[in-house]
């Protein structure tokens, strides 16, 4: 479980650095792989934020605040849906949870990329997507696709791309604590003890950025969508 861990904090700033969080989705199939899909959701939430923040600093002010506003008070609500299931649901359910969104989230990747949404209708996408992507952050940290479906309906440049999804996604994964705290989902021992894993994330968002430029990003993004669909089957399975 050492390795399992200190790998996921690795590859989450890894990904936020370098592949816009692909990674993200089979970072929380693996970790729930190795344990209780409850405590992996709560192990996972610190490393993200500490992930996020990494990546706003890299891209201070260049998100685009009227775009983050539409977005943000949708996913709140998408959030506020998520953390009152999540907290009545035992931890087979979530399991079984985590494991068909990461389903469906590997069909709508391939779909994306035949399927294009009107840009002239942008702003009517932005209230089901960021409440879609809240309700999925919250059960499994899995808010990225949808947001990232909305935003190339818009006309912002790469930077702007990358900055108001880094920082959508830092507000947000703030807001879950609360809602995490409420539905009893952090092991304060199980986090306590594997703080040493924080320091993999810089490593991560280094190792990022250095090869972002290195990577084929389709044929990566296939793969690794690829791997999170047998991941999901064997959570189903196990």
């Amino acid at each position: 479980m050492i390795a399992v861990i200190a790998l996921a904090a690795f590859l989450v700033g890894f990904s936020k650095a370098g592949l816009a969080g692909t990674l993200g989705p089979s970072v929380t199939v693996m970790v729930a792989l190795a344990m209780p899909a409850d405590d992996a959701v709560g192990l996972l939430l610190p490393i993200l934020i500490i992930a996020d923040w990494f990546t706003v600093a890299a891209h201070w002010r260049k998100w685009d605040v009227a775009i983050y506003r539409r977005l943000l008070f949708a996913v709140l609500i998408g959030i506020a849906v998520g953390s009152l299931v999540i907290s009545s649901i035992d931890e087979e359910m979530l399991r079984r949870i985590i494991a068909v969104a990461m389903l469906v989230y590997s069909v709508l990747y391939f779909l994306s990329r035949t399927i294009k949404l009107d840009p002239a209708k942008s702003e009517l996408y932005a209230w089901p997507a960021g409440a879609i992507a809240g309700l999925a952050s919250t059960f499994a940290h899995l808010g990225g696709p949808p947001i990232f479906v909305y935003l190339m309906t818009t006309k912002l440049g790469p930077r702007s791309f990358v900055a108001t999804g880094a920082f959508l996604f830092a507000s947000t994964n703030l807001v879950k604590v609360p809602a995490y705290f409420y539905a009893d989902l952090f092991d304060a021992d199980l986090i306590t003890s594997t703080m040493w894993a924080w320091l993999l994330i810089p490593v991560g968002v280094f190792v990022g950025r250095a090869l972002v430029g290195r990577i084929n990003r389709v044929w990566f993004e296939r793969l690794t969508v690829s791997f999170l669909a047998l991941g999901a089957l064997v959570l189903l399975l196990v």
